[in-house]
């Protein structure tokens, strides 16, 4: 095992991954909170799902396919929300025709372009083969998720608790609801070339709910969320690695049993006090 983990800091492609890993884990762990406090999970299924015909239309235009993937899940994460607002329909009903076709659309493309031969790579991720390219782009969107978290975070607490409060202090909901789903969808569509667009939403879900469980307050269940995700990743990519099976599973495993330590935690918390 310290082997292992010797080589993350030794063996420059293994110290790559190591840094986009972490890079991933601060993007998805600073938004986690905030997918959970509005009710967004379904919505960044939604994205990851969407970023399939993005990496179909790249290969077919012979164009890279993480422009084309990151553009694709902007895209829809702004149609979405654009429907929502002048559709009248429920957002749940919104996001399962945007899922479906999106999901249909990106087949039919990816088809089109190249056949089959890579899709599993796209559905569930290909950590160890991640590189510079996609550091870079991680690093990007982890750095843009905490400056844009970290600048907006009064309002994004405030209207995640109740919004006609916000409202009521001269708080623009859709301002900030367009900040959120536009950065939503860039790090979800980031995030899918590292762990597939099957398992992203985990990340984006699990430490949250976690924190949630032993957190006393909003601040400290983001800093919790954040926690997680980084341990689980690091621990997911390591564990992967030494027990020789695919690291994004290994990694959506841990964040997991972080959930289920949290509700026994809270559980016997509860039973202690009732004593």
């Amino acid at each position: 095992m310290i082997e292992i983990i010797a080589r993350y800091f030794t063996v420059d492609w293994q110290a790559v991954i190591l840094a986009a890993v972490l890079c991933l884990s601060l993007a998805a762990g600073s938004l986690s909170t905030l997918v959970v406090s509005n009710r967004m999970s379904f919505f960044s299924d939604a994205i990851a799902h969407s970023t399939l015909s993005g990496v179909a239309l790249g290969l077919l235009i012979g164009v890279d396919p993480i422009a084309t993937m990151i553009a694709a899940g902007v895209v829809v994460a702004l149609l979405i929300a654009a429907m929502r607002q002048r559709s009248g329909l429920s957002l749940d009903t919104l996001l399962g025709v945007a899922l479906a076709g999106s999901l249909a659309v990106g087949v039919i493309l990816y088809h089109r372009a190249q056949g089959y031969s890579d899709l599993h790579a796209y559905l569930f991720g290909r950590v160890t083969f991640l590189d510079t390219t996609d550091l870079a782009a991680l690093a990007a969107a982890a750095g843009l998720s905490l400056v844009l978290v970290g600048l907006y975070s009064n309002p994004f607490a405030l209207l995640a608790v109740s919004r006609p409060l916000a409202q009521a202090r001269g708080i623009r909901p859709a301002r900030y609801d367009f900040i959120l789903i536009v950065l939503l969808g860039l790090v979800v569509s980031v995030c899918v070339r590292a762990v597939g667009l099957l398992l992203v939403n985990a990340l984006m879900v699990v430490p949250a709910a976690a924190s949630k469980n032993v957190a006393r307050s909003y601040r400290g269940m983001f800093w919790g969320a954040l926690c997680v995700s980084v341990t689980s990743c690091v621990a997911g990519l390591v564990l992967g690695d030494y027990f020789s099976v695919p690291p994004a599973p290994g990694i959506v495993v841990v964040a997991v049993l972080f959930f289920v330590a949290s509700l026994l935690f809270r559980r016997g918390t509860a039973l202690a006090l009732d004593a």
